[in-house]
C-alpha cells in the first residue's frame, strides 16, 4: 500500500513541477492565450526592463520551494488556466505528500530559454531529484506576477 502511494504521489508532484509533457513543447503543455497573458485592447505589455527576467526566475524560485515545503501559498503561482483543473485543496495535499517524501527543495540551474511579453519558457530542476529536471516550461504573467503554466490543457 505504501509503495503504491509513494508511486501516485510522485506522478501527482511530477505534474505539479514538470506538466505533463515529456520535455517537449506539446500543445498540452503550451501556455494559454487568453485575456490573462495578452495586452486588453488599448493596452500594451509591459515593457521589459530587464526586471522581467529577474522576476520570472525569482517565481519559479518562489513556486518550487512552496511546492516542496507544503506551503499553501504556492497554490497563488498557478495560473487562472492552471487552477481551473487543480483545486487548492489537491494542490496543497500534493505539496505536504513531496515535502514529506523529498523534504525542502530549491529550484536549481534556472534558466530562462524564451521570454516574449507574457509568455516564457523556462528550463530548471528541484533539487537534485532526476525526474524534476525541466526544459522549457511554460509560464505567463498574469495581473503583473508570473505564474506556473504547465498544466494540462482544459480544452
Amino acid at each position: 500500500m505504501r509503495t503504491r502511494a509513494t508511486i501516485t504521489l510522485t506522478a501527482a508532484l511530477a505534474l505539479a513541477v514538470t506538466g505533463c509533457s515529456s520535455g517537449d513543447e506539446s500543445d498540452d503543455a503550451a501556455p494559454a492565450t487568453s485575456t490573462a497573458s495578452s495586452p486588453a485592447a488599448g493596452q500594451t505589455p509591459a515593457p521589459d526592463d530587464g526586471t522581467a527576467k529577474a522576476d520570472l526566475e525569482e517565481a519559479v524560485r518562489d513556486y518550487t520551494a512552496a511546492l516542496f515545503s507544503g506551503d499553501e501559498s504556492g497554490y497563488a503561482a498557478l495560473s487562472e488556466r492552471c487552477k481551473k483543473t487543480m483545486t487548492k485543496a489537491s494542490w496543497v495535499g500534493m505539496a505536504e505528500g513531496a515535502h514529506q517524501q523529498y523534504g525542502a527543495q530549491k529550484a536549481t540551474d534556472v534558466k530562462v530559454d524564451q521570454l516574449s511579453g507574457d509568455l516564457a519558457r523556462v528550463s530548471y530542476g528541484a533539487g537534485n531529484i532526476p525526474q524534476f529536471e525541466r526544459e522549457g516550461q511554460p509560464w505567463v504573467r498574469e495581473g503583473g506576477a508570473w505564474r506556473w503554466d504547465a498544466c494540462p490543457s482544459t480544452g
